[in-house]
């Protein structure tokens, strides 16, 4: 099989919802054919946004031979650059397992020399295709091995060696006019966040709640999951945004005691969406459970106490968006707006000489990392977040929520308290001209720049 047929790709969006496009694209550029394939291809698109799944699924659907490879094993890139060469001169034998990693690749050079004779060696009647899959997550930076996949094309003799990276993150500013193709995985909207939750099965729901007494059935199971998902969605996107594997985290965390009431027999369920009042009822019994912080908290308790694991939740249970807000407070507590055009605008920044003094040169030698951060007002705070944030934000989320909460976290503190014009303390704490500062150290933001796979080196003068 090569091609997909137009009723296949509607299939597969069932299957994957939104992703029509991408399955489409996929289709159109990939072939067996190996003199018409690029030599490369990018799928890009923010964490959670399917990109692996959807080009495994495609793959396994067309039957292309292809080589799967987790960047994020390989702690240079000497290894990754041998593990291909290892992975394709296993092509065709009985055990594709046992690679050989006997073959030296000290560098680029060396890698495509050997990479020739092992094309050679194969002499591919059908196109290959190497998958490296969390390619930004590579143990080294990876700007180097970009380049020789842009200028690969050139140098290799044989045809057949299709590379597919897979990365959440752009390509590097010195590889911003590959030629080679980019396929882009937009964040998912509310209404394609709440298909993909619904799309359980009756048995993966009952195995959520365990053992019980009272049994229901597919119909009720399903009719349950469906009005949760709703009820999660509208709770819990505002915060957490298109980021679904926190959402399934969240969906599959609450459902067991949010399910409770209708298991003890409080609350019917019929079969249908129709049953409004029982819906309202379990909502009205649960609403505690999704407006009240004790939850969460219990829960971790719990979990850190049978589990035994550390009792820090580390950065990995903020939202999407905060963790950019954070980001984005670090930047403006650490970079000079006078440098704001130059760092964060695409427009041309106008140049002006500045009487360089020795005070100044002094100044410009110490790193400003180990100043004191510098208060910015709220304004700017948000003028550098929407700059620094991939895509287009839903208009649903609620962002000034999660900048009271990185407040209430000390994450960010604000600076003086300001008065109205009776005298009286100012209330707008959100102003625009309301002052902060960030509190958290360089250490902390770059673990959490790089699990948002934001490269903020970039966007720091020093």
């Amino acid at each position: 099989m090569t091609d997909l047929t137009d009723n296949r790709l509607q299939e597969l969006t069932l299957e994957f919802p939104a992703r029509y496009n991408q399955f489409d694209l996929l289709n159109s550029v990939l072939s067996k054919d190996k003199t018409t394939n690029p030599t490369a291809i990018a799928l890009v698109g923010q964490s959670s946004s399917g990109k692996s799944c959807v080009l495994r699924r495609f793959l396994q659907e067309v039957q292309f031979s292809h080589t799967w490879l987790s960047c994020d094993e390989c702690v240079t890139l000497r290894v990754l650059l041998q593990r291909i060469l290892a992975a394709l001169r296993a092509i065709g034998t009985q055990d594709p397992n046992k690679l050989d990693y006997s073959v030296l690749c000290h560098n680029s050079t060396l890698f495509v020399t050997q990479l020739n004779d092992t094309l050679r060696a194969l002499a591919l009647e059908e196109a290959h295709f190497v998958v490296l899959d969390r390619i930004d997550e590579l143990g080294e930076p990876y700007e180097s091995f970009y380049q020789l996949i842009i200028n690969i094309g050139n140098m290799l003799r044989y045809d057949g060696i299709t590379f597919i990276l897979v990365s959440s993150r752009s390509e590097p500013r010195s590889s911003v006019t590959t030629t080679f193709p980019h396929i882009y995985f937009p964040p998912y909207s509310k209404a394609e966040s709440l298909a993909i939750l619904r799309k359980e099965s009756p048995d993966s729901i009952r195995s959520m709640l365990g053992s019980t007494e009272r049994k229901l059935s597919d119909a009720q199971l399903t009719s349950l999951w469906s009005s949760y998902s709703q009820v999660i969605i509208d709770t819990y996107f505002p915060l957490y945004g298109p980021d679904i594997q926190q959402l399934k985290a969240i969906v599959r965390r609450v459902f067991p005691t949010y399910a409770k009431p209708v298991l003890d027999g409080v609350v019917g369920i019929l079969a249908s969406n129709r049953n409004y009042h029982g819906f309202v009822k379990l909502y009205k019994i649960n609403q505690p459970l999704l407006t009240s912080e004790e939850f969460v908290r219990n829960s971790f308790v719990s979990y850190v106490q049978g589990t035994g694991a550390a009792e820090s939740t580390g950065h990995h249970d903020m939202p999407m968006y905060a963790k950019y807000l954070l980001c984005a407070a670090y930047l403006a507590s650490y970079s000079k707006p006078r440098y704001d055009i130059r760092l964060f605008s695409r427009i041309r920044e106008s140049r002006r000489r500045v009487r360089n003094t020795a005070k100044q040169k002094f100044k410009d030698k110490i790193n400003s990392r180990n100043l004191a951060p510098s208060p910015f007002e709220y304004e700017r705070l948000l003028a550098i977040f929407q700059c620094i944030v991939p895509d287009r934000i839903d208009s649903v989320t609620d962002i000034q929520t999660q900048v009271a909460t990185l407040a209430t976290l000390k994450l960010i503190t604000r600076v003086g308290i300001g008065s109205d014009s009776s005298g009286g303390s100012s209330i707008d704490i959100l102003g625009s001209t309301s002052k902060w500062r960030v509190n958290v150290s360089w250490d902390i933001i770059l673990q959490i720049s790089r699990d948002i796979k934001l490269q903020i080196e970039n966007y720091l003068m020093d």
